[in-house]
């Protein structure tokens, strides 16, 4: 089913130092358009949102806004580390150095670990420790996204359905009246014809060139059918929609439109013109909500 380009999707996820959300706003645009609000210390963020929002949206313009909320201080992440490897040497040489020297005394661990390398505190990244919430949140927003795109969607389906069977309706008319045309066009020639002070050969000879030129020029069989065809095309499209079916929807519906304009410009009855205006008017109302599409 064909989906919106408007849309709103919203998740959130708890982590250590209080919460992340993440909204993410559509609108109409022709390409994928992403923008993302800068948030400190979160570098690529957008490239990353970039990724994200692409494995499930087409087009659109698209506005994600990220905020955190802070349980008291936020502090850097710290993470310890001991090199107990270095420790072992600095305590072997100094054994040895004590060995050496004849000198007494006890090594403390106070002492060890204030040596150069045995133990460091590495700060570790705000963005590589929140990253995977932030990453979740968007998740859950895109979703929701996705569903809210899908039932606007379905709106604009059921739209789309009921102005087609509108088009079809004002076809069987247009079929009906252009016959009719022909034939009041005939009786018409007739009548003159007796009027005509020429023999009746000579009558029935023009008489069916004159309607024989008639109905050619005012043939819209033709475009009738293909007309038919794009409506039928249509509605295969809006069931079956894929990624570009918004840019696939517009083409058949300026197919539809070209075709209607022929029928109007060949035909002379009044009825098939207020037939064709009424279509023209339902494709014009397809053609604005096609902007919707994606």
């Amino acid at each position: 089913m064909i989906r919106s380009m408007t849309g709103f999707g919203k998740g959130r996820e708890i982590y250590g130092h209080g919460k992340i959300e993440v909204e993410i706003k559509t609108l109409n645009y022709k390409n994928l358009n992403l923008t993302c609000n800068p948030v400190n210390d979160f570098f690529l963020l957008e490239q990353k949102m970039q990724k994200i929002v692409g494995e499930k949206i087409f087009r659109g313009k698209v506005f994600i806004k990220v905020t955190k909320e802070i349980k008291g201080n936020e502090t850097t992440g710290q993470k310890l580390i001991i090199n107990e490897t270095v420790a072992k040497r600095y305590l072997r040489k100094i054994k040895g150095l004590q060995k050496q020297l004849n000198i007494k005394g006890n090594i403390e661990i106070k002492d060890l670990v204030s040596y150069p390398g045995v133990m460091e505190i590495i700060k570790e990244k705000k963005e590589e420790t929140a990253w995977p919430y932030i990453q979740k949140a968007a998740i859950k927003a895109l979703n929701n996204l996705v569903l809210y795109r899908k039932a606007e969607g379905s709106k604009l389906a059921k739209d789309f359905k009921k102005r087609l069977i509108n088009i079809e309706k004002y076809l069987k008319g247009i079929k009906k009246y252009s016959k009719q045309s022909i034939n009041n066009h005939r009786k018409k020639l007739i009548q003159v014809t007796k009027e005509m002070p020429i023999s009746g050969k000579i009558d029935k000879m023009k008489l069916g060139e004159e309607v024989a030129l008639f109905a050619r020029n005012c043939d819209v069989t033709e475009e009738i059918v293909r007309l038919e065809g794009h409506v039928s095309a249509y509605r295969q499209t809006i069931n079956k929609a894929k990624k570009d079916a918004g840019k696939k929807l517009d083409f058949i519906a300026q197919e539809m439109q070209r075709e209607t304009n022929t029928i109007g410009a060949k035909s002379s009855d009044f009825r098939v013109s207020e037939s064709v205006i009424e279509i023209k008017s339902e494709i014009e109302k397809i053609r604005e909500q096609i902007r919707n599409i994606e």
